[in-house]
């Protein structure tokens, strides 16, 4: 084979053996990253994203909006950007009714492969972030929510005694039936738990907890998670600035601690404040080598568990 006829993120590996973060996105999946439009200023569209993850050797991302199913663009993403695969995912927040069994149905026949608790609308988002329906600094609407929207309550998975409710019931037996991935969102350590358990009692395989530094879960918590057979997802964001969470030390420790084959990493990016996704996932593979992970750890991590969840 001669070296014009070897894709360009492999071509430029070998030019640079040195260069072991770039030969590390060959391959790699991105389980979570925001997009435009959105009613957020975001970095890049699907588009965008598609066209570099695919320059640089990747093999997938799956988009989401806190707002607004995103599977339709994921089909129409896949037709611009041909041999790159880009999958759709939901929220279940305020603006597609919430916990909604309906609209659950008609986004998994439109072919997400993710489906997110409560975010943004969660009770425990307000409480972790002191914002309702967004973010706070950093992450805001442009002319803010309205006066209904703000009035409308924050979304509990939990009754009074601790229960999931029908609706719940339901979503999760659809997701079982579609074998998506069930992703836990913003929600309570305590809803996660309950959550989790009802899901894997029926029969759902693939189910993920997101940037737990984020959520302010401890360490011990997220080992807890992890261990009713939820994949713990670290993302770039959390250690990146505006949203600094952990240190690098805190985050390497807590995948060691949780165990790098209950793991993945993500970028969560598509903020102004944050780098695009490509580099912001080559960066955490860099530090993560430089935190004495071995590269096929940080494969593991950003390639083979992360497709093993998305992939049907």
């Amino acid at each position: 084979m001669n070296d014009s006829s070897i894709p360009a993120p492999e071509r430029r590996a070998r030019v640079n053996p040195n260069r072991i973060d770039l030969e590390l996105l060959n391959g790699a999946v991105d389980i979570h990253i925001h997009h435009a439009p959105d009613l957020y200023a975001r970095i890049q569209d699907p588009i965008e994203l598609a066209e570099d993850a695919k320059a640089a050797g990747m093999r997938a991302i799956c988009i989401k909006r806190h707002n607004f199913p995103t599977a339709g663009l994921a089909a129409l993403t896949r037709k611009i950007v041909p041999d790159f695969d880009v999958f759709g995912s939901m929220a279940c927040n305020r603006q597609v009714g919430g916990v909604n069994p309906l609209a659950v149905e008609a986004a998994i026949k439109y072919g997400i492969r993710q489906l997110w608790m409560p975010t943004i609308d969660s009770a425990n988002h307000s409480r972790v972030t002191g914002s309702v329906g967004q973010h706070g600094r950093g992450l805001t609407i442009k002319g803010g929510i309205s006066e209904y929207a703000i009035k409308q309550p924050p979304i509990e998975l939990l009754d009074a005694n601790g229960r999931i409710g029908p609706e719940l019931e339901e979503v999760i037996r659809l997701v079982a039936d579609a074998d998506i991935i069930l992703n836990l969102g913003h929600t309570s350590f305590r809803e996660m738990v309950t959550v989790a358990q009802e899901a894997k009692a029926k029969g759902v395989r693939r189910i993920v907890c997101d940037h737990p530094f984020f959520l302010k879960l401890t360490v011990e918590q997220t080992i807890e998670i992890a261990n009713l057979g939820v994949t713990i997802n670290y993302t770039a964001g959390e250690i990146l600035p505006r949203w600094w969470r952990a240190s690098m030390s805190e985050f390497s420790d807590a995948i060691r601690r949780v165990g790098v084959a209950r793991c993945v990493i993500s970028s969560d990016c598509g903020q102004l404040h944050n780098p695009p996704m490509v580099e912001a996932l080559r960066m955490t593979c860099q530090l993560l080598l430089e935190d004495e992970f071995t590269a096929d750890e940080v494969r593991s991590l950003i390639q083979t568990t992360p497709a093993a969840l998305l992939y049907p």
